[in-house]
């Protein structure tokens, strides 16, 4: 799954809290959050925190949600998973991408004394047009994160996490493609790459998540993943008249 490669440590050191493992076989997949930069103020950032994961695995009436014990304050206070009745209807769709606010699982922590230990994709870590339009025809190296499926009896902790090592292309239609296989779990998962900073030194943006378990899936980007987030936060024209 993974190589020598030093960048899959600092994915993970940064990032490793910001999945959620979604469903069960042959329909698992993970939702990372995100927040979205609002406006800046001499007082802080403002945000919106959201939930965002691959269309397909939203599409069930009841969602189930696997709650991962180091994300939750205080240790052990809270169950394996959570089981979301009308899951289907809580989700925002377009071109393969899923999003929605974070405030019911904020509010069922509260409901329960617990809270979220999460971190999360932040706008300066969010790639933006230009980062996409910079990926070729030419490979280059990428990496997924998502949480591996595992089969009924194995040991060790149920959906772990892990980074995939790959590479990305355009092909000649246009599309994003992650160039390979990943493990089941993979879907809706982050994918991450690094852009060259100085002679010696690299930042790291992801640019989208994976669309599918399928062998070479669509990488669904953030600027599809910020067009639907802006056409759900536009404000709505024709709700008021002037006298």
């Amino acid at each position: 799954m993974t190589d020598d490669d030093p960048l899959v440590d600092v994915i993970l050191e940064r990032w490793s809290a910001c999945t959620l493992p979604l469903g069960q076989r042959p329909h698992a997949g993970t939702a990372f959050f995100y927040n979205e930069l609002v406006e800046s103020t001499p007082e802080g950032d403002n945000v919106r925190e959201w939930w965002v994961t691959a269309d397909r695995l939203t599409r069930t009436k009841v969602g189930e949600v696997r709650l991962r014990p180091s994300l939750i304050e205080p240790a052990g206070a809270a169950s394996d998973s959570l089981i979301v009745l009308d899951f289907e209807e809580m989700w925002s769709r377009r071109s393969g991408v899923a999003v929605m606010r974070t405030f019911f699982l904020h509010e069922h922590a509260a409901e329960k004394g617990w809270s979220w230990a999460t971190t999360q994709i932040t706008e300066g870590t969010a790639g933006t047009s230009d980062h996409v339009r910079a990926v070729e025809g030419q490979p280059r190296r990428a990496y997924a994160m998502g949480h591996i499926t595992r089969e009924l009896g194995e040991s060790g902790e149920q959906r772990p996490l892990a980074v995939a090592i790959s590479t990305i292309a355009r092909d000649p239609d246009g599309v994003v493609r992650w160039l390979g296989s990943l493990p089941d779990g993979f879907a809706g998962g982050p994918v991450f790459v690094a852009e060259p900073h100085g002679d010696r030194s690299f930042i790291l943006r992801c640019l989208g998540l994976i669309a599918s378990a399928d062998r070479n899936p669509d990488v669904l980007t953030f600027d599809v993943i910020r067009s639907l987030i802006e056409k759900l936060v536009r404000p709505k024209r024709g709700l008021f008249r002037r006298r």
